[in-house]
Parts: structure tokens; sequence; C-alpha cells
């Protein structure tokens, strides 16, 4: 799915979203949910192209750069941002709130490994 096909899903969504809201408020909210679900999918092939051509550049340096926390990473911070999202969209701004501040502690947690390492490194080279 490109950006065109991304745009014209979520416009309709939000056009028929907002059509019903004061009808049907929870069709409403399913519609869109629907809608961001199907867009988030979509971003699934890109992201795995990404994560492959990093797989490739560490296995071409060596092991000298373990990408692993960086894959992990980006997916935290996918799914954080898209749970956050459906959240606010809910109404539920508090909870949208704490998954941010959950997925903001597991990156740093993820990315421990990586500044040790630069430590290490910067420290071998004095």
């Amino acid at each position: 799915m490109d950006i065109f096909q991304a745009s014209v899903v979520g416009a309709s969504a939000a056009v028929l979203s907002l059509a019903i809201k004061k009808q049907a408020p929870e069709i409403s909210l399913m519609i869109a949910i629907a809608a961001g679900t199907i867009i988030f999918i979509a971003c699934a092939e890109p992201l795995f192209s990404v994560v492959s051509l990093m797989k490739s550049i560490s296995g071409r340096l060596g092991g000298l750069a373990d990408i692993a926390p960086v894959i992990k990473i980006i997916g935290i911070a996918a799914a954080a941002e898209f749970a956050s999202q459906i959240c606010a969209d809910a109404g539920e701004r508090a909870i949208a709130a704490k998954i941010e501040f959950l997925a903001k502690t597991l990156i740093i947690v993820a990315s421990a490994p990586v500044l040790v390492n630069l430590l290490y490194l910067v420290t071998s080279l004095t």
C-alpha cells in the first residue's frame, strides 16, 4: 500500500466515522480503529525491508554492530504509537500517556546494551 492508498483509506474512514458518530459512537470508533489497523499493517512490509537492510549491514560489519536493539526499539516505538493513538481516539488520553511513558522506558532499557558497548569502545581508545 502506498501513501495515496493509505490516505484514501484514512480519509474515507474519517468521513464515514464523522458521519455516524452522533448516531453510533461505538461503530465510529471501530471504523477508526479498523482504518488505523489497515494502515499500520501496510507499514509492515516497508519496515521489514528496513530490518532486512539493517541485518545485512550488520552482517557485513562482522558483528561490530549488534542490530537487535535497534530493531527492538523500532518495534516498541511503532507498537506504542499505534496503541497510544487508538487510546487517544477513544478519548482515553490518560491511558495513551501511560503507554507512551512505558514505551520510552522500554526504549531506554533496550538501548542500554548499545550505550554500554559505546562506553567500552570509547574507554578502550584512551
